[in-house]
């Protein structure tokens, strides 16, 4: 009676040590290659018939580059009127008094028809909140906008 009992335990035991997946790859929570979304913005906009800006978290948590080399940022973009240098940035800050911009929008000129941005940039190696700030002046009397939609950061 004892050896059947032994037996049965023993047998229970390697079946249980035989159904490990050990040998399967381990998928980490945060793969180290490749790229991946870590925040998004469906849209937004600013509009004045004379300045006017706009300044908003990306996410309600950090954004953590640090084990990665570079970012990617892409939206589509619109504007009128608009004689603003840098309607869009996004940055982050330092002891939350100095701004790190990691994207300035000198190169846009805003326009009626839309247009995709779609950057790779060094990555900033920080884990932080993010913010954008959309601006518009108007370049001469009248209206004046900018919007974004489908913001979105990947880090690669």
């Amino acid at each position: 009676m004892l050896k059947s009992l032994l037996f049965v335990l023993l047998s229970a035991f390697a079946l249980m040590t035989g159904c490990s997946n050990d040998d399967d790859p381990v998928t980490p929570n945060n793969p180290t290659t490749g790229e991946v979304l870590l925040a998004e913005v469906s849209s937004d906009s600013v509009g004045s018939v004379g300045a006017s800006f706009r300044t908003s978290t990306i996410t309600s948590s950090t954004l953590n580059f640090t084990d990665r080399d570079s970012a990617r940022i892409s939206f589509f973009y619109t504007g009128e009127n608009n004689s603003i240098a840098s309607p869009l940035l996004i940055y982050y800050k330092i002891n939350d008094s100095t701004n790190v911009d990691i994207f300035n929008s000198t190169a846009l000129s805003p326009t009626v028809s839309e247009k995709f941005v779609n950057v790779t940039i060094p990555s900033p190696k920080v884990n932080s909140t993010f913010y954008y700030r959309i601006s518009t002046v108007a370049g001469s009397p009248g209206f004046s906008y900018f919007k974004f939609r489908e913001l979105k950061i990947y880090k690669k």
